[in-house]
């Protein structure tokens, strides 16, 4: 499985403040999309469903309160199939522990560990991190 994500401690212009989510986006190429987001979906099973707008647009996910996950499939520009993982954590650095950033590796680190052990083919996960976001709740 090809894996690339240049990590960084802190991201962003700004350190994270408490009202903001340190959002991290995987997009996971796999033979088998189904398997990859029942396996997702077995990990975050315990986690509350929630629906929000995020500068006016609708993210619906589930969250136990200080890591939300969204994904959703689509076609990259290649035409290949994908299924897009986003997991937003919350807790600044120093302030919170633990803080997004670890949260945000675990989550990372959870997710693929599960893949391997359930035996699911993934061709490639690419990590991005994105934009510090206005966290809605």
């Amino acid at each position: 499985m090809g894996m690339r994500w240049n990590k960084q401690v802190d991201w962003g212009p700004r350190p994270l403040t408490a009202d903001q989510w340190a959002p991290l986006r995987a997009q996971i190429a796999a033979e088998d999309l189904d398997e990859v987001e029942e396996a997702l979906e077995e990990l975050t099973g315990f986690m509350e469903y929630f629906r929000t707008d995020v500068v006016g647009t609708p993210l619906v996910g589930v969250t136990d309160g200080q890591l939300s996950v969204v994904h959703r499939r689509h076609t990259d520009t290649w035409g290949r199939d994908l299924l897009e993982v986003t997991f937003y954590a919350a807790g600044p650095v120093g302030q919170v522990e633990p803080h997004a950033f670890d949260r945000l590796a675990k989550a990372a680190a959870a997710l693929v560990d599960h893949l391997a052990a359930e035996g699911i083919v993934v061709e490639r996960i690419d990590w991005t991190q994105q934009p510090y976001i206005g966290r809605p709740f």
